[in-house]
């Protein structure tokens, strides 16, 4: 049990970290070139939930995070069955990298106009550097052989 234990708190750890570099990579083109991904990123406004909730960017960016450690403990898991972790993490960010044309269609305030093109390059390359930190710490914890 005290080898599930560290692993989840591995997850934890490597998701948080994976999720704030990711939150950082899209947090400077907003910054810097007004492009907000990083808004986009942490947008559920489009979620039935009060204003108090939709609009509050700490609850976003803590769900932002669960995402991320959900994610690396799925890509972790599966590993154990087929272990290529850089194939199953690119293959799952790439796909979540589509959600962006019906997120940003469902999304009540838009956070870029049309041509979506340049915003859409940004956010697959984003997510693809996602994938390859999660394969990294996928390919850490199997290292450790922490089952």
């Amino acid at each position: 049990m005290i080898g599930n234990n560290i692993r989840i708190i591995s997850w934890i750890l490597f998701g948080s970290l994976a999720g704030i570099l990711l939150a950082c990579f899209f947090y400077v083109p907003e910054v810097l070139f007004g492009l907000n991904l990083y808004t986009f990123l942490l947008n559920i406004d489009f979620l039935p939930l009060p204003d108090s909730v939709i609009y509050n960017e700490p609850f976003q960016f803590v769900l932002h995070i669960i995402i991320a450690i959900i994610l690396i403990a799925f890509v972790d898991l599966f590993c154990r069955i087929y272990y290529h972790p850089y194939q199953i993490s690119l293959i799952i960010n790439v796909i979540m990298s589509f959600t962006f044309f019906p997120l940003y269609h469902l999304a009540v305030e838009k956070p870029f106009s049309a041509p979506l093109t340049l915003p859409f390059i940004i956010w697959l390359l984003g997510h693809i550097l996602f994938a390859i930190i999660i394969a990294y710490f996928v390919t850490l914890l199997h290292k450790k052989k922490e089952y």
